[in-house]
């Protein structure tokens, strides 16, 4: 038990962008220790870590020392390979980036990869925008009475959470992915866009099948291996549409 904490520990980042209220910042810590997460990253945090944070945080105060606090969210997301996004909204033929796995899907698939995966927890009044979930792998979003859906972010993130830890410290064998890198994924989409330039999308239409297409290799998890393939495909699409 005690090495496979310390792998969940070391696997999983969690991110708090612009929280507000210190009784969340400590429930999140709380819900942490409660199922072996260690590391949290607040982005411009509205609130200092003071001794209202310590007090909700009960007895994983020690994590408080650990927190790390920055400015930008790319600066909460380095040597990260999987980033996941939360939203309490769901999504749509319209709103393909809100289109999202349950926790217990996202955990399934989650603890088959080798690579640091960053769970992204939005703000207390408005989420996470658009703009934010399109930089993510995949979305998760916990169903819940349709006439009042929102959870509080504290108590969003110990379900998934919870989901976390029942998968990867299950005692059933799993087969282990190696994750690709947040650069490889970018490559990626870069071919994307190129192909659907050179097949002149309109713009509306080419962000649509670009956040498709991210969201559908999101969900599947790829491995590296996966994607170096996928990126050979695409390579060789472009350089036969470019060809006289």
């Amino acid at each position: 038990m005690r090495a496979k904490l310390a792998l969940l520990a070391r696997k999983y980042r969690i991110i708090m962008v612009e929280p507000l209220y210190p009784m969340n910042i400590g429930y999140v810590l709380r819900a942490m220790k409660n199922f072996g997460l260690r590391e949290l990253y607040l982005v411009n945090p509205r609130v200092k870590l003071n001794h209202e944070v310590r007090a909700f945080s009960a007895h994983a105060y020690d994590l408080l020392n650990e927190v790390k606090v920055v400015k930008e969210l790319e600066d909460a997301l380095s040597n990260v390979n999987y980033l996941v996004g939360t939203t309490g909204k769901g999504g749509g033929r319209y709103n393909v980036n809100r289109i999202a796995l349950s926790p217990e899907e996202f955990a399934e698939n989650a603890s088959r990869i080798n690579g640091k995966v960053a769970i992204m927890l939005g703000r207390e009044d408005r989420g996470l925008t658009n703009e934010e979930l399109t930089l993510c792998n995949t979305i998760v979003r916990i169903p819940a009475n349709p006439e009042y859906p929102i959870l509080n972010v504290s108590h969003a993130a110990a379900i998934i959470f919870y989901e976390i830890f029942k998968k990867e410290i299950a005692p059933s064998p799993r087969e282990v992915h190696e994750a690709p890198r947040v650069e490889e994924m970018e490559v990626l989409k870069e071919y994307v866009n190129e192909i659907v330039k050179e097949l002149n999308y309109p713009p509306p239409k080419a962000r649509i099948v670009h956040s498709i297409v991210r969201r559908v290799l999101g969900r599947a998890f790829v491995t590296r291996r996966e994607v170096y393939a996928i990126l050979g495909l695409l390579r060789k699409t472009l350089n036969k549409i470019k060809s006289p």
